[in-house]
């Protein structure tokens, strides 16, 4: 329950910080192509969590995901107004008696994974909001709980930009798994990302 209590907590953040931003407090002009060229570089650094519990829902019992260290960080390098190469990497665990696909473990299992993305980002297409960043991503990955399995992936997230430099990212993955059925824990999931994010 804490689990979810926190995500819910995170999600109100993000909205008020993004609520509170409105265009006329804003210094510069994230749709001009200056900004790309002067700040192609972000780095993001915060939590995750992860799910796997043999649905094929996203939002499935969320308060069961896992939330043990979970630390997230990425850097990413936007090449043009719309497109970015993002690397991350995500640390997390699972513990004694939490549940993979149906089953509860008897030990403590480590999660990492290291994931690369090519990003496409829409919001401009759909509305001029300087201080919203929504995009779409593709990718693939490597990720270990109890042993090593490679993933191709699906993201969708957005920044919430609090100031010129400084953003709050929300982003949901989808992880499908190579030879998913012949892996016990080493299979499909979900994951989710909320970082703050710092153009340099």
């Amino acid at each position: 329950m804490r689990n979810l209590v926190l995500f819910l907590f995170l999600v109100s953040l993000v909205t008020f910080s993004g609520q509170s931003q409105t265009t006329s407090d804003t210094e510069y002009d994230t749709s001009s192509e200056s900004d790309y060229i002067d700040s192609p570089w972000k780095i993001s650094v915060g939590v995750n969590a992860v799910g796997s519990l043999g649905t094929r829902q996203p939002f499935a019992r969320l308060d069961e995901f896992q939330f043990r260290n979970p630390l997230a960080l990425a850097v990413e390098h936007k090449w043009s107004k719309y497109f970015a190469i993002e690397q991350d990497l995500t640390l997390n665990g699972y513990e004694v008696k939490n549940e993979i696909d149906g089953g509860s473990l008897k030990e403590d299992y480590f999660y990492i994974s290291t994931n690369t993305y090519i990003k496409y980002y829409f919001s401009d297409a759909l509305f001029t909001l300087e201080w919203l960043d929504l995009y779409a991503g593709a990718g693939f990955g490597v990720f270990s709980v109890n042993e090593l399995n490679s993933s191709g992936n699906l993201a969708l997230g957005g920044t919430v930009w609090i100031s010129e430099k400084i953003g709050i990212r929300i982003q949901g993955i989808g992880k499908f798994a190579v030879n998913a059925k012949d892996r016990q824990f080493d299979n499909n999931h979900f994951q989710y990302v909320v970082q703050a994010v710092f153009k340099l």
